[in-house]
């Protein structure tokens, strides 16, 4: 997120010299993200026995993306290019994104079948574990929904019928910002509620103490 922000991405091109080296950045870091929640996940939503072959598999998938993805961005890189909609004229910054996007799409349908199914769990046991979980199921939900809409205008462009550009450009991080939101207070939800049980537990075990002493 912090590599996205355009006056940051500007900042790193010109201390590296490399031409839109923040936008690789934030893309090498969304696909990390995403492995990462994903391996997280598995181990909380499937058995101990799949979690080595989870990790290998999804490390794997990770890694092969990165290495389509950055060979490619190198060999399009320049001055006068930009990884965005605006420049899918361009017929490898279109195979860049949609590669890119294809991986966000997948894992994020995955998080969001094993978010949602986690949430189910917990709902009569542990609510707060339960709405975070939810609202972690939500963002994935939007993350879906910011890759279709970025990788359709993409996709309809190269077939030559694409939608608005200005609409794409307001969608997308609308979705992306609203996905980040959820899942930030998805993730906290759980920890709130486990710390609220433990405080009653503590404050249970010393009213028993003083009702003992009593």
């Amino acid at each position: 997120m912090f590599f996205a922000v355009p006056a940051v991405e500007s900042l790193a091109t010109d201390v590296t010299g490399v031409p839109n080296v923040g936008k690789l950045i934030a893309h090498f870091c969304a696909i990390l993200w995403c492995a990462s929640l994903q391996i997280t996940m598995v181990d909380l939503a499937y058995r101990q026995d799949y979690l080595r072959t989870a990790l290998i598999q999804r490390s794997f998938a990770a890694l092969v993306w990165l290495c389509i993805m950055v060979p490619l961005f190198l060999a399009t890189n320049g001055r006068n290019v930009e990884f965005t909609t605006e420049h899918v004229d361009n017929p490898r910054i279109a195979s860049y994104l949609l590669i890119y996007l294809s991986y966000v799409l997948i894992t994020c349908a995955e998080l969001a079948f094993m978010c949602g199914r986690t949430a189910q769990r917990n709902w009569g046991t542990r609510p707060w574990t339960g709405w975070g979980f939810a609202m972690s199921s939500v963002a994935a939900a939007l993350g879906v929904a910011y890759t279709i809409s970025k990788g359709s205008y993409v996709l309809l462009y190269t077939l030559g019928h694409p939608w608005s550009l200005a609409v794409e450009e307001k969608m997308s991080p609308t979705f992306s910002g609203l996905a980040v939101i959820f899942l930030f207070a998805g993730l906290t939800l759980p920890m709130l509620g486990g710390a609220l049980r433990r405080w009653r537990g503590h404050e249970g075990a010393r009213q028993d103490e003083e009702s003992v002493s009593a």
